[in-house]
C-alpha cells in the first residue's frame, strides 16, 4: 500500500510556517488547532526545509517544560528566535512511497506527522493514525493466529 492511499490531502491546510517566522507565530499556528503536533518549515517558494514539533517548543521555549500563561517569551534571546533556529531537518515521504518505508522514516525521525512532498513542496501530511490504519489494513492477516 502506498502513502497516496492513506494520507490526508490537506495541502491547503497543512500547518506550515516560513523559516523567518517568529517563535511566537510558530506557537500561534500550533495552538490554533488542538491536534497540531508538528509544523512544517518552508521557504518563500514553499519548499520544505524542516519541522518543528511541540516537543521542540517545550524543550526550547518553556522553562523546565512547564508552560506558563504569562512570560512565555520573557528572555529577549528567545523572543528573537526564528523558526529556522529551532527547526530540525526532516526526511519527507512521497505519494508513491510504500507505507513500510514511511514507517521507517517516521521511526528514524521520531515524528508522528510526516510531510508528504512532491517536487520538494508539501502536498499533505501522513499522521501516525493514518499510517497505523494503513499498515493494519495491509497486514490484517499478520494479527490473526
Amino acid at each position: 500500500m502506498k502513502v497516496r492511499d492513506v494520507y490526508m490531502d490537506n495541502s491547503g491546510f497543512v500547518d506550515r510556517v516560513l523559516e523567518s517566522d517568529s517563535i511566537e507565530k510558530v506557537v500561534a499556528v500550533m495552538g490554533a488547532i488542538k491536534t497540531t503536533r508538528t509544523v512544517f518549515v518552508v521557504d518563500k517558494s514553499e519548499n520544505l526545509l524542516g519541522v518543528i514539533t511541540i516537543q521542540e517548543i517545550f524543550d526550547r521555549i518553556f522553562d523546565e517544560m512547564k508552560p506558563r500563561i504569562i512570560g512565555w517569551f520573557r528572555k529577549k534571546k528567545e523572543k528573537d528566535l526564528k523558526a529556522r533556529d529551532i527547526m530540525r531537518p526532516v526526511t519527507s515521504v512521497s505519494l508513491d512511497d510504500e507505507l513500510g518505508d514511511a514507517l521507517r522514516v517516521a521511526s528514524a525521525a521520531k515524528l508522528q506527522d510526516l510531510p508528504v512532498c512532491e517536487d520538494g513542496k508539501v502536498v499533505g501530511e501522513l499522521d501516525c493514525f493514518e499510517l497505523l490504519a494503513g499498515l493494519v489494513a495491509e497486514n490484517k492477516n499478520y494479527f490473526k493466529e
